[in-house]
């Protein structure tokens, strides 16, 4: 498998100002985040080849960025960059995939993101005309093949920075950017926050706010990755493991000291904690092996100790070994929605890496197609 990571803008493009507190801007902040991704994935993954459009203050333009993902016939694009709005209040983290969507917000995104292509006057050569609806319409039949696994990814990308590093959800938005109109794979473009807010342009320079927004990426990217391509992390055991069991960040995810959880309007944690799994939770079975079924990953490890977890007796876990990591499985459901409060109920008691897998007589199945032909 191979990955293109786009660190946004660069060299004489800096992208949005932010504030104007700092001298560092957009463009040192997506190649701060990128750069840390690209080592996460290497690291963790080694099988899958991570190609940079940039390494350095330099800027390639869009048409570049575009052919060097196109002519190494990469399988995914992410695009990495930063948001600016008027009024400093505006928050959060989206997502963009190539649609029709005509929103005000997807609309001056894109506007933003594609302005220099247009300063360069490299657009209209490109056939990429902004007043021109048939453009975006064909854009957007090119990119149909491919929406379905960029919709994937951009959902867990937004549900790691919402579950796991506490931003503001903004949502999965479709928007006519040039990076993500003319790869010829599926491709998203991550918006990590606005600079022009205080908070996030302090958060988003920190060295644990780009750690976390990276390691937020590679969450995601790793989840997509072993969904469609079936791909193996190469984990290690967390250095918090004991030898007798598996640790609830076994999974080799990066870096393990999340930051706390979102607190509520009452400024409060929400109390997330459950004194016992519910009744409903020891009656799953493990023996749905015919037709589509169910399941969920909670861990994985290189040991090979058994799973477990303070609090509650886990039921019907099954391991399997692959390549030298074992992966542990709780429970089997016909049901979707059973798996999936299954998995909320292990994310609630340690495994926070939990997520439903699907099978069909024994054999693992997209998950996207098993959901879409139980509901047929």
């Amino acid at each position: 498998m191979t990955v293109v990571i786009d660190p946004g803008h660069g060299g004489s493009d800096p992208g949005n100002l932010g504030t104007g507190r700092y001298s560092k801007v957009e463009k040192d902040i997506t190649l701060a985040v990128a750069l840390k991704t690209a080592a996460y994935i290497k690291e963790r993954i080694p099988s899958v080849q991570v190609i940079m459009t940039r390494t350095g203050d330099t800027y390639p333009t869009l048409p570049e960025r575009v052919r060097l993902a196109n002519d190494n016939e990469a399988d995914l694009l992410m695009s990495i960059h930063c948001d600016a709005f008027a009024k400093s209040s505006a928050n959060g983290s989206a997502t963009f995939v190539m649609g029709l969507e005509k929103s005000e917000a997807s609309l001056r995104v894109a506007q933003k993101e594609n302005a220099v292509l247009f300063e360069q006057g490299g657009a209209e050569a490109l056939g990429f005309d902004p007043d021109d609806p048939d453009t975006f319409i064909a854009l957007a039949l090119r990119q149909e093949i491919y929406l379905d696994r960029s919709l994937h990814l951009a959902n867990l990308i937004q549900t790691q920075f919402r579950e796991r590093v506490g931003r503001k959800d903004r949502g999965v938005r479709q928007a006519d950017y040039y990076v993500t109109a003319f790869t010829n794979m599926p491709s998203v473009l991550v918006e990590l926050g606005f600079l022009t807010n205080p908070d996030e342009e302090d958060y988003l320079l920190s060295t644990q706010g780009q750690d976390y927004m990276a390691s937020a990426l590679f969450r995601a990217f790793r989840d997509y990755a072993d969904h469609w391509f079936s791909l193996e992390s190469a984990v290690q055991d967390s250095p918090g493991h004991d030898g007798n069991g598996v640790h609830s960040n076994a999974g080799g995810d990066v870096p393990s000291d999340l930051p706390p959880e979102p607190k509520s309007d009452s400024g409060q944690p929400e109390n997330t904690e459950q004194a016992a799994p519910p009744a409903w939770f020891n009656t799953l079975t493990s023996g749905c092996t015919k037709g589509i079924c169910f399941t969920v990953q909670a861990a994985s490890s290189r040991s090979g100790a058994p799973l477990q977890s303070e609090g509650f007796d886990i039921p019907h876990v099954t391991s399997e070994r692959s390549r030298g990591v074992h992966k542990y499985r709780v429970g089997s459901s016909p049901s979707y929605e059973d798996a999936c409060r299954m998995r909320d109920t292990l994310r609630l008691k340690g495994f926070p890496d939990a997520f439903v897998v699907a099978f069909e007589d024994g054999t693992r199945i997209p998950l996207e197609d098993a959901i879409r032909r139980q509901r047929k």
